[in-house]
């Protein structure tokens, strides 16, 4: 954090001390830097290279009243001192307008109760220092190597790197202070394969802490392979049957998934579990779920979240039994349950409970071995409208696309498929998990045998 940042925060925090001498408030202070440059890479030319830089300081007051507190939130993407003071008193002035709630209130920050040595974040210096030619070049060679791994792939709609540099620094009424910093690098892209008359889009994404460590050969070449392997699709048979999930599918359900343990979704009754589902038996033994906030070289990892609460390991799904909920400081108090260290935020609204890094823990079978009891069934390698399935009650109707299996191995693809049934029913029937656990983004999974799941298509069994 620069000169100007630490004095930005002291302002707020001293405006924000005079305002309360005398009065029962606390306050938190919010400062967000992000550096972020982007190149998109076409027919070996840069398409576009954008640098940016977001700043900006959130603040929340917290005012002491008979039957609670009433919460204020400010924010302003300006360090000018006039700009400061006038975010402060507003989120002093909107406090008294707020509705009293018991469950209000913030959280003194100590930084000694971080966990040591775990949720560390790091700047890729080396990374930051490379000249701009060199990542424009890795751009070019994403795209080239995508265009040279399948004869088939003949077009890249774009081949992207990214570079992002982001500081959070935050204060409390108290003077404590808690700071971290972190580089994440991004390489994707999206294709198109065509072979005799019929065509398809593919793409795959990946990511590190630092530039030397990101997977150009491995994100070019799944890119040709999501696109390229459905070409010649033909229509699938009307089936109850066995089915092998992989893990970007998986991955997409344990997303679907997460909302339903979300605390405030759980009380607002929009989840699919609730507090008394806690520690009842909902999934197949095979089921553990994380939320890991700890993770090294997650995409979501921090020491602390958007509240300062220190980031934690939760397991949510224990051996198939629902354990716990994400909770931030606020139904954290309403249900009587630990915070989990699971408040995202941004500059320009309050925390919010989120996931960080949440992932199914592996099995142990190799995904060939997934399907090799099958005599006929499917597997599964796209889900599509995942975002229409209802979230209270987990039913889904989607399209999707994979391939058929047959005595034990996959055969030929089948594409324009229905896939109907209901999350939890899904998951109650997973009879083992593969050993090929991925993440994609702040979510991964492993690939899943399935003991039955209903299909529909238009073609004779």
């Amino acid at each position: 954090m620069d000169q100007k940042e630490t004095q930005s925060l002291e302002l707020a925090a001293s405006t924000l001390s005079r305002l309360s001498r005398g009065a029962a408030a606390s306050f938190e202070l919010y400062l967000e830097r992000r550096a972020a440059t982007r190149i998109d890479a076409r027919q070996q030319k840069i398409d576009t290279l954008t640098r940016s830089e977001d700043l900006g300081l959130a603040i929340r007051v917290f005012k002491q009243a008979k039957s609670g507190g009433r919460m204020g939130f400010s924010f302003t993407t300006s360090l000018d001192p006039h700009a400061i003071e006038r975010a402060a008193r507003s989120a002093w002035e909107i406090a008294d307008f707020m509705p009293e709630d018991p469950w209000n209130g913030l959280t003194a920050f100590d930084p000694a109760g971080l966990k040591k040595g775990k949720g560390e974040t790091e700047i890729d210096h080396e990374g930051l220092a490379s000249p701009v030619d060199h990542k424009i070049s890795l751009a070019l060679d994403l795209e080239a190597r995508c265009l040279a791994a399948d004869s088939r792939i003949k077009n890249v709609r774009a081949a992207q790197l990214t570079e992002s540099l982001t500081t959070v620094s935050m204060l409390d009424s108290k003077g404590g202070r808690m700071q971290y910093s972190r580089t994440i690098y991004s390489a994707s892209i999206s294709c198109k394969a065509e072979d005799k008359g019929d065509s398809r889009m593919g793409g795959h994404y990946g990511f590190a802490n630092r530039l030397s460590q990101l997977d150009l050969i491995d994100v070019s070449r799944q890119a040709a392979i999501n696109a390229a392997e459905l070409l010649g699709a033909g229509t699938a048979p009307t089936l109850n049957c066995p089915a092998v999930l992989r893990n970007d599918v998986m991955a997409d359900l344990i997303d679907f998934l997460s909302s339903s343990f979300s605390a405030e979704q759980v009380d607002k009754g929009r989840s699919l579990i609730s507090v008394a589902s806690l520690g009842k038996k909902l999934f197949s033994p095979c089921i553990t779920l994380v939320d890991d906030g700890l993770m090294p070289g997650g995409l979501g990892t921090s020491p602390f979240d958007g509240e300062g609460t220190p980031s934690t390991t939760t397991e949510l799904i224990r051996s198939g039994v629902a354990s716990n909920l994400l909770c931030d400081l606020y139904y954290a108090r309403k249900l009587s349950l630990a915070a989990t260290g699971s408040s995202a935020r941004g500059i320009k609204s309050p925390p919010s409970i989120s996931t960080s890094n949440l992932y199914l823990k592996a099995g142990q079978t190799e995904f060939a071995a997934l399907c090799a009891g099958i005599q006929k069934g499917v597997l599964i390698t796209d889900l599509r409208g995942l975002h229409t399935a209802n979230p209270v009650t987990g039913d889904f109707s989607l399209g999707a696309s994979g391939f058929l299996i047959e005595d034990g191995k996959p055969t030929r693809p089948m594409s324009g498929f229905a896939v109907a049934g209901n999350i939890l029913d899904v998951l109650s029937k997973v009879e083992l998990l593969g050993s090929d656990l991925k993440f994609f983004g702040s979510t991964g999974s492993p690939s899943a045998l399935i003991s039955e799941i209903a299909i529909g298509g238009n073609a004779a069994k």
